[in-house]
């Protein structure tokens, strides 16, 4: 049983490792890309990858129920398409650096979520973490205020965005428990997935449309080749698998590796 945890522990923090490393990457591709085209493609990189899987294990999954479904579009819609498109918004406004800062109040907003939809127990160290994180938010959007007021109104804009973002991120880690019928981490990622490239789909060729592909830079190939694989592909399943064996509000506490990747 400890080793299961142990290795629960490490999939959260190689998940949240590269759910850090997807804000940077995030900020270079929405300087090349429009908001919903830079979405649609890092997804659209990693249904290469998780199509054969969907082909595969759909044969051996047991037949998913409409309440699974749900969850499965619910978690599409909140976790990876709202997700998203406020982190891509908010980068266009925000630095990076700010961006994972205010990450770090997904684990105080898993642990409320926890705590009210769950019924996991909210004891003093988590009551303490929300005003610790409240208190840390305030100050990250002060800080422009002091540092270049002209420039603070953008700065808090995108500040809010990247906090409806990790809001949106928040809803999705308590969702990862509710209950549906079992099925591999693979299989959930690419179902997701799959949910979260059809609702993005009609935005995304919006944006295609008065696109010029022909001045796509290397570099923003690159961070799309990078978002399919380890943004899009690797950083869920191992979200599923570590999220599996560890109650919400202790795996929520892993999203501090956001920003410090």
């Amino acid at each position: 049983a400890l080793k299961t945890q142990m290795q629960a522990y490490i999939f959260l923090a190689l998940a949240m490792s590269i759910a850090g490393s997807a804000v940077v990457v995030g900020k270079l591709m929405v300087s090349d890309l429009p908001v919903f085209l830079a979405a649609e493609l890092g997804i659209a990189a990693s249904l290469l990858l998780l199509l054969p899987v969907v082909l595969v294990q759909g044969r051996k999954q047991a037949r998913l129920d409409r309440r699974t479904h749900c969850i499965l579009l619910a978690q599409a819609i909140f976790g990876v398409v709202l997700y998203r498109i406020f982190t891509f918004w908010g980068l266009r406004y925000t630095t990076a650096t700010a961006s994972g800062l205010i990450s770090s109040a997904a684990p105080t907003l898993v642990a409320l979520m926890a705590f009210l939809l769950l019924r996991e127990k909210m004891n003093a160290s988590r009551i303490a973490g929300v005003l610790s994180v409240s208190a840390g938010i305030l100050a990250v959007n002060l800080l422009p205020f002091l540092n270049d007021a002209a420039q603070a109104a953008d700065a808090l804009k995108g500040n809010f965005m990247v906090l409806l973002a990790v809001f949106c991120e928040s809803i999705f880690s308590v969702m990862s428990k509710s209950q549906c019928r079992p099925m591999t981490a693979m299989y959930r990622t690419a179902l997701v997935s799959l949910y979260a490239s059809a609702c993005l789909l009609p935005v995304a060729l919006h944006d295609a449309v008065s696109y010029d592909f022909s001045a796509i830079s290397g570099q923003s190939i690159l961070c799309i080749a990078y978002y399919g694989f380890f943004v899009s592909f690797l950083s869920y399943v191992f979200w599923f698998k570590g999220i599996a064996e560890t109650p919400a509000g202790v795996a929520a506490s892993f999203i501090g590796f956001v920003p410090l990747s």
